[in-house]
């Protein structure tokens, strides 16, 4: 009967070892299939026909915050500000993953005109503000809404590059991309 006892005792710790090993093995393969902030990507307006920009982003070491740079690649057009803009630059953008499928995002770029006088200068004449969300759908793949506004420059009297608080935007919409990561060599 002891000898039983035994083996049942045994039978038991064998058994929750190797759960206790797996687990994390386990939590690896669900930790891989989820939403990573790195790479590069492409994403596509669906309002807009051909509408897309291009973005890279680097995380930091935790995996759940990153920052990146872009290009609109294939604009939006939005009169009046396109008209008074000779170039755009590039996009800076922020990004905290919300949940194993979620991230938020903050990004930004100016609508830049140059100016000939005794010599060339530039200066910023509105400021693109996009936050949203992204949602993965697939590995390498998701989903973005895009709450985007624009700012005239004289919204930054303090001049730090950011429309101030309060400031209202002069125009606005809200569009959506599918995303898709550029996929390795």
């Amino acid at each position: 009967m002891k000898f039983s006892k035994f083996k049942v005792v045994m039978t038991a710790l064998v058994a929750a070892s190797a759960v206790l090993l797996a687990a994390p093995a386990d939590a690896g393969k669900k930790a891989s299939a989820a939403f990573k902030l790195e790479g590069a990507w492409i994403a596509r307006v669906v309002e807009v026909p051909g509408g897309q920009w291009t973005y890279t982003v680097s995380p930091d070491a935790s995996g759940r915050y990153a920052t990146g740079h872009g290009s609109i690649d294939v604009g939006l057009y939005t009169p009046p500000l396109s008209d008074m803009v000779d170039t755009i630059s590039p996009l800076l953008i922020d990004v905290v993953i919300t949940s194993p499928d979620t991230a938020k995002f903050n990004s930004i770029w100016y609508g830049i005109k140059k100016v000939t006088g005794l010599a060339t200068i530039a200066e910023v004449v509105y400021i693109g503000v996009n936050r949203g969300e992204l949602k993965r759908v697939a590995p390498n793949k998701s989903e973005g809404t895009h709450n985007i506004e624009f700012y005239l420059a004289s919204s930054d009297a303090d001049h730090d590059g950011l429309p101030d608080p309060g400031a209202v935007p002069v125009a606005g919409v809200t569009i959506h991309t599918i995303d898709t990561r550029l996929p390795s060599p």
